[in-house]
């Protein structure tokens, strides 16, 4: 991983995503999350080589590819911050269950980023909390739910914010193909909430250093309300979430390389549909004791009035 400064004390980590770090001092720092499980032999390798200990992780969310290492930095001696619904969910195991696309607990042995990946947080921040003072240093917190429960994106006292998943870049948007979100609504409720936000740098952790938002959250924005458009195309007639997981794999060319990547697009997909409901263009009912989604009269009269697409085809993207 290269070391790189963005402001001031703030600086980052350069891997196929950015792991953000505040310097306290000149030998101790404080985590913006860790990255995946097995990013950590090369980010020890690079804090040891920059001659740098994790003080602290302010961790954004409890999602294995930003909380990998928390409880391994932890162990070490590093105190760990978190929002208090990522902390709960890190802490119980029945929790994980829920996020991890409702694989059976006993089935995480089978996926070595899931063992002993528990851990409780040294300090709790409580959603009435906006700055917190941390490992020496204040940080702002701004609370963004919506990809998780209780997502939360962090200032460092440089006036650079770190997003986490809170934003994505459009090469991310499209290769990840049907992002995924815990709460459609929270999350588009805290993409607006984001525009008021004013820094000095941007972080995305998914991936790159910005000095502008606004047009990031606005691709994002045109892009989901595009997949939700392509979702309700495929519904034809009625569907159950099963048979539409299976047709999104289909018109999205994705090939699920275990239990756990088609349980996500599963748990993705009704995320979708749930927010669509509520949006009134789809609509549930029971049909052989099962329940399926049909579309209403008002997403075919919204297709009339839709407007010729911007963004290539699904697929064609590289």
């Amino acid at each position: 991983m290269e070391l790189e400064q963005v402001k001031g004390n703030t600086w980052i980590l350069k891997s196929w995503e950015l792991i953000p770090l505040y310097k306290v001092d000149e030998t101790h720092c404080v985590l913006l999350d860790t990255g995946y499980y097995d990013q950590r032999e090369e980010l020890e390798a690079a804090l040891r080589d920059a001659n740098l200990t994790p003080v602290g992780i302010l961790g954004s969310h409890a999602h294995i590819d930003h909380m990998g290492s928390y409880g391994y930095f932890q162990k070490k001696g590093a105190q760990l911050a978190l929002s208090l619904g990522e902390a709960g969910q890190l802490f119980s195991p029945l929790a994980l269950h829920l996020e991890y696309y409702n694989l059976h607990v006993e089935s995480f042995e089978t996926y070595p980023e899931l063992k002993d990946i528990t851990c409780l947080a040294d300090r709790i921040i409580l959603p009435q909390e906006e700055r917190i003072e941390f490992c020496g240093a204040q940080f702002d917190i701004i609370h963004t739910p919506g990809h998780t429960v209780d997502h939360i994106c962090v200032r460092t006292p440089d006036n650079v914010l770190y997003l986490g998943d809170a934003v994505m870049t459009g090469r991310t948007l499209h290769r990840s193909k049907f992002p995924y979100t815990f709460d459609m609504k929270e999350y588009l409720n805290s993409l607006g909430k984001l525009r008021l936000e004013q820094a000095d740098h941007y972080i995305v952790a998914h991936e790159g250093v910005y000095q502008e938002l606004l047009p990031l959250i606005d691709l994002e924005l045109r892009f989901l309300t595009e997949r939700m458009r392509d979702l309700l195309d495929l519904v034809n007639g009625s569907t159950s979430p099963k048979e539409l997981t299976a047709q999104i794999c289909e018109a999205y060319h994705i090939l699920p390389r275990n239990l756990r990547d088609l349980a996500y697009y599963e748990l993705a997909s009704q995320t979708y549909i749930h927010y669509l409901c509520g949006q009134g263009l789809l609509e549930p009912y029971i049909a052989g004791e099962q329940i399926r989604y049909r579309r209403t009269e008002a997403s075919f009269q919204q297709e009339k009035k839709r407007k010729r697409s911007f963004l290539p085809k699904t697929g064609l993207f590289r």
